[in-house]
């Protein structure tokens, strides 16, 4: 995925149930209790606790599906599925292995199972509105992502809000995303993806002072990629501080030599260095 839809938290969201079922959110990632407190473990005559099996074999499912290694994911996936079929984040498990295996109609079939168990999960909603963005059903997405933010048990609604404002921009509206990373940034003024998208709108806009004051409050919460040096160095000479873009030129050239936005800029260095 892209990263300014948190992927990785994705990952992140899943794996920490094998912690167990009542493991606590973090501040940075949206997981929800998997299992409510109201349920009771299933074990058998000899103690086997299904739950927990379930769970530990879909960490290891992920953590494969991590490293590319999609048959071993699958296999720890199906064991998990035996254990526990009813398992919310079993479903979710399946509904992430095929998305990175291309199989969109079987992750939409996951998805639906697993709101039908709990539609009030907002990791799920936003894991599901991210699909549902990516395939171009944007109003679907951005109603998932407004149900998520919504929701008390959201311990990222910032990450919420910036996922709307992402699906926003591929729609091409602009007013939307602005409207939706400064709820981001309500909610978390250090989130540096919106920091960073907020710069880029403000500088569509012409508006380079302001361009400005969003990525001096990007640096100061985030290492610089090529993606913020090269929309710095141009905000820099469109304010005339030729010192600025000469100091973001060095950067760029030498933190990213290999990347877009180095060879763009010397492609067009005459014009920035004028």
């Amino acid at each position: 995925m892209n990263k300014i839809y948190r992927s990785v938290l994705i990952i992140l969201t899943f794996v920490v149930l094998v912690m167990g079922p009542t493991a606590c959110s973090t501040a940075s990632s949206s997981f929800v209790t998997p299992y409510s407190t109201a349920t009771v473990r299933e074990t058998g005559s000899e103690g086997f606790d299904r739950q927990k099996a379930a769970s530990t074999r879909l960490s290891l499912g992920l953590r494969y599906l991590a490293q590319g290694d999609y048959d071993k994911a699958k296999f720890n996936l199906d064991k998990a599925y035996k254990h526990y079929p009813e398992g919310e984040n079993v479903l979710r498990g399946f509904a992430w292995y095929y998305e990175k295996v291309s199989e969109a109609a079987l992750a939409e079939q996951y998805y639906e199972q697993a709101m039908k168990i709990n539609n009030r999960n907002p990791a799920l909603l936003n894991q599901y509105g991210v699909f549902l963005c990516r395939r171009g059903q944007l109003d679907q997405s951005l109603e998932l992502f407004n149900t998520s933010a919504k929701i008390l048990s959201n311990k990222d609604v910032s990450g919420t809000y910036e996922n709307a404002a992402t699906c926003s921009l591929k729609a091409g509206n602009i007013d939307k995303a602005e409207k939706f990373y400064r709820k981001a940034l309500n909610h978390n003024p250090e989130q540096r993806d919106s920091l960073l998208g907020m710069a880029t709108l403000e500088f569509g806009k012409a508006r380079y002072t302001r361009t400005r004051s969003y990525l001096n409050r990007y640096e100061k919460v985030s290492s610089h990629t090529a993606r913020s040096l090269w929309l710095a160095l141009r905000t820099e000479s469109h304010l005339g501080n030729m010192n600025g873009v000469a100091s973001y030129a060095i950067k760029l050239e030498q933190l990213f030599p290999d990347s877009q936005q180095t060879e763009n800029y010397l492609d067009t260095r005459s014009r920035w260095l004028r």
